[in-house]
């Protein structure tokens, strides 16, 4: 008999008043702002070295983010939409303006991997994750996008994202529950997620990670039970 239990013992944290106003009166190039971190967490201002990050420091176009082992940083931008940059990760967080009141967003996966809720941008606005293989342009949708050995893989899992692969131009639409494969040789394919990668990639967008506990158990008569116990 299996029984399972899902259990929340912790839980992320995040600013939940937009980043407006105030937060942008303190610096006007300001894009995003770390919300969250935990455990090894650097920050670089555009050329400068790498330092320490605190939850509440503010990112301008071209300052970096990274994380260690078991760490996590949490990115939250102007208009609202999230990147959790995972374990042992890099990313360069990217800001232009085309416009009195307009933003169009980059995050460039320098490696690793990180999580994306992205809110639905303006029609004169893009949100693109990039990096030296592919390009993935998002109007409003959720998902991860890793990168590893000269291949980006592109998970989503609500709404849809047009995925491009630089060296041979070609791109495809990769809709909620598939998955997009970007290799630096020229090859982009796609396929139906499995469930365990739409379960990663719903972690990864939504926050927090799986661990599971699995015990066997035998009762009176010496019938065994296993019992699983999943938290967060």
């Amino acid at each position: 008999m299996r029984t399972i239990l899902n259990i929340g013992l912790t839980g992320f944290l995040l600013m939940s008043a937009p980043l407006t106003g105030g937060a942008l009166g303190a610096n006007n190039s300001t894009v995003a702002l770390i919300t969250k971190t935990i455990q090894i967490v650097d920050r670089k201002p555009g050329e400068e070295a790498w330092v320490k990050a605190q939850p509440s420091d503010m990112l301008s176009s071209g300052d970096g983010v990274r994380t260690g082992q078991r760490s996590l940083a949490i990115v939250k931008f102007i208009d609202n939409s999230i990147v959790r940059v995972r374990p042992q990760s890099e990313v360069t967080i990217i800001g232009e303006s085309s416009a009195p009141g307009t933003l169009s967003k980059n995050v460039r996966l320098m490696r690793g991997a990180f999580g994306f809720d992205v809110r639905k941008q303006h029609s004169n606005e893009q949100f693109q994750l990039t990096s030296p293989t592919s390009v993935a342009s998002i109007r409003g949708t959720k998902g991860k996008l890793s990168g590893s050995g000269g291949q980006d893989t592109l998970i989503v899992t609500e709404g849809s994202v047009n995925f491009k692969n630089l060296p041979s131009n070609q791109s495809l639409d990769i809709p909620a529950g598939y998955i997009g494969i970007s290799t630096q040789d020229g090859n982009l394919t796609s396929r139906k997620a499995t469930d365990a990668e739409l379960a990663d990639a719903n972690y990864a967008a939504n926050g927090g990670s799986v661990n599971e506990l699995q015990l066997e158990l035998k009762d009176s008569h010496g019938n065994k039970k296993e019992l699983k116990l999943k938290f967060k």
